[in-house]
């Protein structure tokens, strides 16, 4: 019984260890010294579309524009339907989303739509409202390959965009592995017990 409890402890550790751990970009080591400038296709281990650009709280009309620190990034030139992907799979949890401050057309809406690696579609946030204030878009996609991200109309800045990470520690597999054997091990004892205590009747 004991080695049992032990290994189910073991397979419990594992099941813990392997919860998704969250990573936040918040682009904050990226300088726009007080202009807009085009995002790098990779940034972060992820592939951003042509149309990411980043910049600071000292961009006119964008003293909003960032959820913590400084940095954010928006839509140039009020572009829609903007793409964040991987080649290996991600799960997204969400980002904070605003319209900037500025006198241009703004968005009033922002809809995250996730794609798998064979393009299918996984869900979708649907229409959620922003404002000049931060709102929190929640997804909870799961094994994503390609974010999709549209808006009505105009502009919009985007900010501490997290993504998560489900795959198991070394250590984490060690403590499962070590956990199943010592449930087997438990059980052939127990087994070659009973036999001892009840030896097979000869004919």
């Amino acid at each position: 019984m004991k080695k049992f409890l032990i290994g189910l402890f073991a397979g419990a550790g594992l099941l813990l260890a392997t919860q998704a751990q969250s990573a936040t970009v918040d682009f904050e080591d990226l300088h726009a010294d007080g202009d807009l400038a085009a995002l790098a296709s990779s940034y972060a281990g992820l592939t951003w579309a042509e149309d990411w650009y980043y910049g600071d709280t000292a961009v006119e009309g964008y003293d909003n524009g960032a959820h913590s620190g400084m940095s954010y990034v928006t839509n140039g030139y009020g572009v829609d339907n903007l793409s964040v992907s991987s080649a290996t799979a991600f799960n997204f949890s969400g980002a904070w989303f605003a319209a900037p401050n500025t006198n241009g057309a703004v968005a009033s809406w922002i809809n995250i739509t996730a794609y798998d690696a064979a393009d299918h579609v996984i869900g979708s946030t649907g229409n959620i409202s922003i404002g000049s204030g931060y709102q929190w878009v929640s997804a909870n996609f799961a094994n994503v390959a390609r974010l999709n991200i549209s808006r009505d109309d105009g502009w919009f800045v985007m900010d501490d965009f997290t993504v998560q990470s489900a795959v198991p520690e070394p250590s984490s597999v060690v403590m499962l592995l070590a956990g199943l054997v010592l449930i087997g091990g438990g059980t052939t004892r127990r087994v070659r017990a009973g036999r001892l205590q009840h030896p097979a009747q000869s004919e």
